[in-house]
């Protein structure tokens, strides 16, 4: 069966492991009708590699090769969207193995409901952990007091992200605050023009909560429990700098706080700070992660420096 969506899928080098998550594709009983393929290769071996699956999959499935214009996860992503010509957009991660029946429970669930615009899988490999009794201390202050029987696939105060629920048993559908980008359907008229910052460079730290939260302004979204599959995340030359990722993260997810939710108040910088501390303050519990903490704290320092400089884009 083929249904109405572009699967949105951004790459970089890393031909074998697209090899991977498209046999996975395979054992679905539903498919994508198109699936746009950005490639930011220094090589030809994921262009290669599509042309020799075409065929894979029957006539009825599309397949869009782009040459990413500019290298990164948020542009890439958006220039994978601004190819695709279905009505519902996949946003995947290259590193994602489907299991079946994925991509079915997903649709029918958007499908059916015409107020969801978004909807996301289970990552049976990255699951929701209870927050100990300090986290949820922070997370009380960030909610003037309120006390959460879980935190699952909420978004909290500055930006604090908890995951969705991964166990097996329990509602169906759950309602959500924000949607992961790894394996994440939306409606196309839901998101945002561009669907993610254009400006959050590497891995875009933030990018699936700032796209997903413009969404849920004015749609439902919700997470699948069985729609399942694996992020076996894999390394990449964005995610070897402590210092580097550092910074990205506190621009991108001061330009979420500020520009995305509207929290611009003394109270909300004061938060935000916070939640930043808190962080440095799990790194330096431990001895051996004190290197680390070190370099988090310059790419603090260097975030900081750029949002004074050019605080229109965090």
């Amino acid at each position: 069966m083929i249904v109405p969506v572009s699967a949105i899928i951004p790459t970089r080098n890393r031909a074998a492991i697209l090899a991977r998550f498209l046999d996975s594709l395979a054992g679905q009983a539903v498919l994508p009708a198109e699936l746009v393929i950005c490639d930011g290769s220094d090589d030809d071996l994921t262009q290669d590699l599509v042309r020799a699956q075409r065929s894979r999959f029957g006539d009825k499935v599309l397949w869009v090769y782009v040459k990413a214009a500019r290298i990164g996860l948020a542009p890439q992503r958006n220039e994978a969207v601004a190819a695709a010509s279905q009505p519902y957009v996949w946003f995947l991660d290259d590193d994602i193995i489907l299991e079946p029946g994925c991509l079915e429970n997903l649709f029918e669930t958007i499908r059916q409901n015409p107020a969801v615009g978004g909807v996301t899988a289970t990552l049976i490999n990255e699951p929701y952990r209870t927050p100990g009794r300090w986290t949820r201390l922070l997370m009380k202050w960030f909610e003037h007091g309120r006390v959460r029987e879980s935190y699952a696939s909420a978004c909290v105060g500055p930006g604090w992200a908890f995951l969705p629920d991964a166990a097996v048993e329990g509602p169906p559908l759950v309602r959500a605050e924000w949607l992961g980008g790894g394996c994440t359907l939306y409606r196309k008229e839901a998101l945002a023009s561009p669907p993610v910052p254009d400006h959050f460079e590497g891995g875009a730290i933030g990018e699936d909560l700032a796209a997903s939260l413009h969404v849920a302004k004015t749609w439902d979204i919700f997470h699948v429990r069985a729609a399942r599959c694996i992020h076996d995340s894999q390394g990449g030359s964005h995610k070897r700098s402590h210092r580097l990722l550092a910074e990205q993260g506190l621009r991108n997810r001061y330009f979420i706080m500020t520009k995305v939710m509207g929290k611009t108040s003394l109270r909300d910088q004061f938060d935000f700070a916070l939640m930043l501390s808190f962080g440095m303050a799990g790194l330096l519990r431990n001895p051996s992660r004190w290197g680390a903490a070190i370099r988090v704290l310059a790419g603090y320092v260097v975030g900081a420096a750029h949002l004074l400089i050019k605080p229109a884009h965090g």
